[in-house]
């Protein structure tokens, strides 16, 4: 339990660092050590208790004691005294992207404005027009509507961790639940929770769940409340013979019912939350959603797909995919060890991959240009190739890849030469660098290492991290197109923050015969499990197990590479 809360007070310290101007290298200190603890599978709480702090990658000296300091007393004076020094809006206005800390600094100590709500204020006053350019203030602009868009929705896991939460509350009163809603469809952000139920004591049971802090309506058949991180959940009775139909409704997008529904009333029927009607109203489907979808003539359509995107008509005429499964992964082809930026061995990482059931990974540490991931450089990257063949000798015939996350430089070069890169089992390449370039800048450069010979896939290639950053703007029609010439594959990354390439993309993609790598990007053990993320995002984008890349043997993929 205590990982978390270190790593949120090593975070706020770089922030609060930031946000004072300070060296950039103790703010990236203080996020990596926070990063790192909070991947730990150990508690740091038992490794300070044991006096081995030091011992956590990205935990020096001075950092031990902050975190010593904390846990013996509550508190962290230095904190304290940032917060003390830093005018208030700072950290506020930080959130808005494309406000530094000059910037929020400026805005709070000379200006006044102390928070996202007063900086709205202050531009549609044009209070700021002799302050910045047009360009500038619609930067602010949009980074407030992007902020305030994402504040009310939860990433995947978030959203997830609320539901099980309440399922295993409701599972001890012997209440059963079923999830509907936008995280059941495997939307990358989730708004709100929608649960289903034929209890009847569903309705008053929610209102004593743990973390409810408000009952926003109450009724017979439905109850609404908000938890304390401000989350609303929505609990709704039916009966047994509505429940199918409960669920086809609550779960599809809004542009997906009324098609449904279209369907029905061309038949002279009627189709609702609570069941499928004939003219007289006689009950023709409504228990199970298979029976409402087979009734309306089509096959059914899993939950991912309920989108309006093609779906129903593929459905009727027999034409739906057959969606990508996680148990299809033989493999994943992005993580990081504590040679780079993660906090576990190679070891680690690879053991617990080969338990997982995978037959073969990929160790993809960043090359040398990204020093704030302690990046390699070729000498290290040798080291680390003789620790892999000693692990292959001992845990084959699982197989651990000599692999790389290499820089896409500023000027579209490469961290390392042809002749190296050739060495590698896999390069995957990145654009971590310079994101203020414009469209044609960034585009050009990862156009040209999708055209190098010796790169076998682009990672996340918009470099997007949901709620914090906006994808890179980059030309994704020719970047497919460039993957499609070259013979090349384009990643969905499925760090949940990530989840890039997005559906849309990763299916256009994919209909232009370009393959698909899912992987985790796990930087700790524990998240390897991301890759299920991943995985949610392939079956949005219709994905089948011959569009994925590591669905295939390991002879398969390393002849596509070679």
């Amino acid at each position: 339990m205590r990982n978390s809360e270190v790593a949120e007070l090593l975070d706020r310290l770089g922030e609060l660092v930031e946000a004072n101007g300070e060296d950039r290298f103790k703010v990236i200190a203080y996020h990596r050590a926070a990063t790192s603890i909070r991947n730990m599978d150990e508690e740091v709480e038992q490794l300070w208790k044991e006096k081995k702090l030091e011992e956590i990658k990205y935990v020096g000296e001075g950092i031990a004691k902050k975190i010593d300091e904390f846990l013996r007393t509550g508190k962290l004076q230095l904190l304290e005294r940032l917060r003390e020094k830093t005018p208030a809006g700072v950290p506020l206005l930080m959130k808005v992207q494309g406000i530094g800390p000059r910037t929020a600094y400026h805005l709070s100590h000379d200006l006044g404005i102390t928070s996202v709500d007063e900086l709205r204020k202050a531009l549609a006053e044009g209070r700021l027009d002799d302050e910045f350019g047009p360009t500038v203030r619609e930067s602010f602009r949009l980074g407030i509507e992007r902020l305030e868009s994402f504040e009310k929705r939860m990433l995947l896991p978030e959203a997830e961790g609320a539901f099980q939460k309440m399922a295993s509350y409701f599972g001890a009163l012997g209440i059963r639940v079923g999830m509907a809603g936008s995280l059941r469809r495997g939307k990358s952000t989730v708004g709100d929770l929608d649960l289903i139920s034929t209890d009847p004591k569903v309705v008053e049971a929610i209102k004593g769940c743990p973390g409810v802090a408000q009952v926003i309506e109450s009724g017979p058949k439905r109850t609404s409340v908000k938890l304390e991180d401000g989350v609303q959940v929505d609990v709704r009775l039916f009966a047994e013979e509505e429940y199918g139909a409960a669920m086809v409704y609550f779960t599809g997008s809004k542009d997906h019912n009324i098609a449904l529904r279209n369907l029905a009333i061309e038949r002279g029927w009627k189709l609702n939350e609570y069941g499928l009607f004939d003219r007289a109203g006689g009950r023709l489907a409504g228990e199970t959603e298979e029976g409402v979808y087979r009734k309306l003539g089509m096959d059914y359509i899993p939950p991912e797909l309920r989108e309006n995107r093609g779906e129903i008509d593929a459905a009727r005429n027999r034409g739906l995919p057959r969606l990508v499964k996680f148990d299809d992964l033989r493999g994943d082809l992005q993580m990081h060890t504590t040679w780079s930026d993660g906090s576990a061995t190679l070891e680690e990482m690879a053991t617990a991959a080969r338990d997982r059931g995978y037959e073969y990974i990929a160790i993809t540490d960043h090359s040398v240009s990204v020093r704030v991931a302690n990046g390699l450089s070729e000498e290290r990257f040798r080291k680390q190739w003789r620790e892999i063949e000693k692990l292959n000798d001992r845990l084959s015939p699982f197989r651990i890849l000599k692999a790389v996350e290499l820089e896409i430089k500023s000027d579209g070069s490469l961290d390392f030469e042809k002749k190296l890169l050739d060495e590698f089992d896999l390069v995957g390449a990145s654009l971590h660098q310079n994101f203020r370039q414009d469209a044609r800048k960034l585009t050009e450069r990862a156009v040209k290492a999708l055209s190098h010979p010796s790169v076998d896939f682009l990672c996340h290639p918009t470099n997007r991290l949901i709620g914090r950053r906006e994808g890179n703007p980059i030309d994704l029609a020719k970047v497919v197109a460039t993957a499609k010439e070259n013979g090349k594959m384009l990643e969905i990354d499925g760090e949940p923050q990530r989840l890039d390439l997005d559906e849309v993309w990763s299916k256009r993609a994919a209909e232009e015969g370009v393959p698909i790598v899912v992987d985790s990007d796990a930087h700790s053990v524990g998240e390897l499990d991301n890759v299920s993320y991943g995985v949610t995002v392939a079956r949005r984008a219709w994905l089948e197990a011959k569009d994925v890349a590591n669905t295939k043997s390991l002879k398969t993929l390393l002849g596509r590479v070679g």
